[in-house]
Order: C-alpha cells, then sequence, then structure tokens
C-alpha cells in the first residue's frame, strides 16, 4: 500500500524523485529540484503576457495607427471632393439648360411686346382701327402671354434613381463583417494541367471562403478560379495574398503583407493603398469568374477576369509579405 502511494508521488517531471509540491494550478506533483524549474516556467511565462502587452500598446500608440487614421480620413476628403464635382457638373448642366430654354423662349418677347404697343398707339391717335384690328391684337397678346406661362411650367425635380448619384459611405468594423460569397473553385498544378481533387465536381460547389484562406504556398505556381455567386454595390471584394506569419482575420487596411486588389479601383502593395495602380479598373459583377495566379518562383500574383478577360499582374515583396504566402480572397458586407 505505502509502495502504490508513494509512486502516486512521484515528481511528474522525472518520475524518480519523490512529489514535495502539488502545484494547484495544473495539480502535478514535483520534486525539490523541478518545483523551481515549474515555477521559473510560470514566471516566464507571466512575463511574456507582459511583454506582449507592451508591444500590443506601443502598436495603439505607435505610427502605424497615426498612418491607419490618415489613410482613412484621405478616403473620406477623396469621397468628399469627388462628391462635390459630380455635384457642380450636374449644377453646371442644369444651369445651361435653363439659360438656353429661356434664351429661345423669351428671345424677342419684349421687343414683340412693345411693337404691339407702338401699333396701338398709332391707332389710338388717327382712330383708324375696327374690330378685326381689336382681334388680331388679342391674338398676337395672347400668344406672347402663352409663352410667358409655358416658361414659368419648368420647375427643378429630383431624380430618383436604382443608381444612386453619390454612393453613401461610413465607417464600419471589419471584424465584424459577414461573408457572402460562394466561392467555387478549380486547382492546377505548376504546368498548368488541371487535376480534380477527390471531393471535386464538375460543377461549382459552394466552397467555404474561410477554409480556403487557410491554404499557403512557398513554391511552384498555383491558379484558383473563383465565381462570385452573389454581391451588390454595397459589398467591398477583395482578392490576393497575405503573409501565412499575419493573421487573416486582421483588417485588409491595417495588414502590411497584403497584396492584391479591392473596389474603387484600389490596389494594395504591402498594406499602402495606390488607386488606378497600372491602370487597374475594378469591375466586380455577380456570376464573374476570376483567376488567381500565386506565382512563388516569380514572387508575383495575378488576377484575371474571365468575362472580360482582362489580366492585371503585382510584384510581391517577400520583405514586406514573406513565404508562405496565403489566398485572401473575401466579400466584405459593408451595411
Amino acid at each position: 500500500m505505502a509502495s502504490t502511494r508513494r509512486q502516486q508521488n512521484l515528481c511528474t517531471i522525472c518520475g524518480a524523485m519523490a512529489g514535495v509540491f502539488l502545484c494547484r494550478g495544473c495539480n502535478n506533483n514535483f520534486c525539490l529540484i523541478h518545483t523551481t524549474e515549474h515555477r521559473n516556467f510560470l514566471q516566464k511565462s507571466m512575463n511574456d503576457i507582459d511583454h506582449n502587452c507592451e508591444i500590443l500598446k506601443d502598436n495603439i500608440q505607435g505610427q502605424k495607427d497615426e498612418e491607419y487614421y490618415r489613410l482613412m480620413m484621405e478616403q473620406i476628403e477623396q469621397w468628399e471632393q469627388q462628391s462635390i464635382e459630380k455635384i457642380r457638373r450636374v449644377a453646371d448642366d442644369n444651369r445651361q439648360q435653363m439659360s438656353i430654354i429661356t434664351r429661345n423662349r423669351t428671345g424677342g418677347l419684349k421687343e414683340k411686346i412693345e411693337e404691339l404697343q407702338r401699333q396701338l398707339a398709332i391707332a389710338r391717335q388717327d382712330g383708324g382701327f375696327y374690330e378685326n384690328d381689336l382681334q388680331e391684337w388679342t391674338r398676337r397678346l395672347d400668344e406672347l402671354q402663352n409663352i410667358i406661362t409655358q416658361q414659368r411650367s419648368y420647375k427643378i425635380d429630383l431624380v430618383n434613381d436604382s443608381n444612386p448619384f453619390i454612393s453613401k459611405i461610413a465607417v464600419n468594423d471589419e471584424s465584424n463583417v459577414s461573408f457572402q460569397m460562394n466561392i467555387s473553385l478549380n486547382n492546377y498544378d505548376e504546368d498548368g494541367i488541371q487535376y480534380k481533387p477527390e471531393d471535386y465536381s464538375n460543377k461549382y460547389n459552394q466552397y467555404d471562403s474561410n477554409k480556403h484562406n487557410q491554404d499557403s504556398y512557398s513554391s511552384g505556381k498555383h491558379t484558383l478560379r473563383f465565381k462570385i455567386h452573389q454581391s451588390d454595390p454595397n459589398n467591398s471584394v477583395i482578392f490576393g495574398v497575405i503573409s501565412k506569419q499575419k493573421s487573416i482575420n486582421s483588417f485588409v487596411s491595417e495588414n502590411s503583407t497584403f497584396y492584391g486588389w479591392t473596389n474603387n479601383d484600389l490596389v494594395c502593395l504591402g498594406g499602402d493603398f495606390e488607386p488606378n495602380y497600372h491602370g487597374y479598373r475594378s469591375d466586380f459583377q455577380t456570376g464573374d469568374i476570376y483567376q488567381l495566379i500565386i506565382d512563388c518562383e516569380q514572387k508575383k500574383i495575378r488576377l484575371k477576369n474571365e468575362r472580360t478577360n482582362t489580366s492585371h499582374e503585382l510584384k510581391v515583396d517577400t520583405m514586406r509579405c514573406p513565404f508562405p504566402w496565403q489566398p485572401n480572397v473575401r466579400i466584405i458586407n459593408n451595411y
């Protein structure tokens, strides 16, 4: 009995010495030597947590946070200026149209009234007018009155269009976004020969984008095909890659490893957004099929729209986005 009890109290680490210390955290026994070692491990773990807290605090107060804020404010400023310019152009067009209408309808109107008054004055002076003259003058006066009435029939209306003239913007939390993308995926080997995974059918399958985004690549060339089954103008579409060393759940605008394409003609180069980079124009539509080519050997990625047959290519700086790469393909609901 004593032997059994002694075996149960042996040190968890060495299994040879008697356990003289029972840790109330892990409920394991430790000998004198390994008690100190276990406490040192716990102390080091606590120090690591404290160190990570300091790093997190520095990130909040550091330059990256300021740059992120500046980028967001620049996007708001850009939207404001573009909206003002749209309004100015429409206002100028309507002013010009109203000026043309007024000029055409009232051109010479004052002169015609004065000419009629001159004829009335002459007739009143010499008395040479009869019923037919009165009828003619009345007819001409009615015509002039109709011109003035027609001119005042115009009004300014608000046009209710299904496509909004100015898109409303909003600040949204990407950590709470929902994914509304049914993704269909074919895989190709390095020679471009299509192979058929065991669970693949010849029809487009609904594919879990979160699961797919866990794939990673460090070598070779890989072509991934996606189909957008459901989207709307309020969604943000993202195609690209990030380094596996960076969490895929972090904001795209904060992810310094992200290379790829998104809405509003924006291209991201390691966290820096460039509009119309190399002539890029975003044209995401429901039903579109895209190829995302990940070329690890050439250190570049390419996006091809099979509907328009347009392609865009990016060189990836592996200092900013080190291998392995993960696809980052998402549709973000901005409601």
